[in-house]
């Protein structure tokens, strides 16, 4: 089935636009990154389980399962599969893309049918079209991409803002996102070539909703990076579709604030919490 149909239509189903980041933190001095007596893997796979109702699709942050090596890897894995069980959506957040033979290995691993196999998964554009040609391949066959567009950290603008012809590289970026997508469009009118712009920009989110009138928009910031609902909504297109929204830590770490919460009950709360706080922003937004 076409990546954005399946999108758009477990959306429909669940009445949701909300996305679990399953970015299981590093230990830091007195804040472990994985509550006592869980391992890595139960940890991620309660949570993600408890969340399931509340949320369209999982993404994974690959470099936290890498830092950890093969415990990593494996934990990696079997969320992965659980995911698959639970009818999620699987969205690999690995941000890759090199020279042609690299890609394609890079391809393969996160969009084929292997162990870290996903639905989709987020790309760098840096390197050009060759660097992103084998990822297409692969959206061809049925699978999706999200390409950097405009990300939600603090100094993105450092290169994303220069001036390219008339306008930001950032737009650049954006109109070769457009044309990736031509021809790739399902039965919803959305493409499976998406874009990743942040919720900590909303007037850039409307800006690049204009130039990609059909892409998905995944929107990292919600939550613990400061973006609001109303600023993670700002790309949606007038009928409310065309965007998915992430929060990691707010969600995997609710139970640091929720006294008395499992990890996985604290987590179910705060994901059904975003879940309608989203769709209240989506209902309160002007149409036009």
């Amino acid at each position: 089935m076409h990546f954005a149909d399946r999108i758009a239509e477990a959306s429909r189903r669940k009445s949701t636009i909300a996305v679990l980041g399953v970015d299981p933190q590093l230990d830091a001095p007195g804040v472990p990154g994985v509550p006592a007596g869980f391992t890595l893997a139960r940890f991620c796979c309660e949570i993600v389980e408890a969340c399931a109702p509340s949320v369209v699709a999982i993404k994974p942050q690959l470099a936290f399962f890498e830092a950890r090596g093969v415990e990593g890897m494996s934990a990696l894995a079997e969320v992965i599969r659980l995911a698959r069980k639970l009818d999620l959506i699987t969205i690999a957040d690995a941000k890759r893309g090199d020279i042609g033979s690299t890609s394609a290995a890079y391809a393969q691993a996160f969009l084929g049918g292997g162990d870290f196999g996903c639905d989709a998964v987020t790309v760098n554009p840096y390197l050009g079209g060759d660097a992103l040609d084998p990822f297409l391949a692969h959206v061809r066959e049925g699978h999706g991409i999200f390409v950097l567009v405009k990300t939600s950290n603090p100094s993105s603008g450092d290169f994303q803002d220069l001036t390219a012809g008339s306008g930001p590289l950032w737009e650049a970026v954006a109109a070769r996102v457009n044309k990736w997508g031509t021809g790739l469009t399902g039965k919803c009118g959305l493409t499976s070539v998406g874009a990743v712009v942040g919720a900590t920009y909303p007037a850039h989110a409307r800006r690049a909703r204009k130039i990609m009138p059909n892409a998905i928009i995944l929107v990292p910031g919600y939550g613990a990076q400061g973006g609001s609902a109303t600023d993670a909504v700002a790309a949606a297109r007038p009928d409310g579709t065309g965007i998915v929204v992430n929060s990691s830590r707010g969600i995997m770490y609710a139970w640091q604030k929720r006294s008395g919460k499992s990890p996985a009950a604290a987590a179910s709360e705060a994901a059904e919490s975003m879940r309608r706080e989203l769709n209240a922003a989506l209902s309160a937004r002007p149409r036009s």
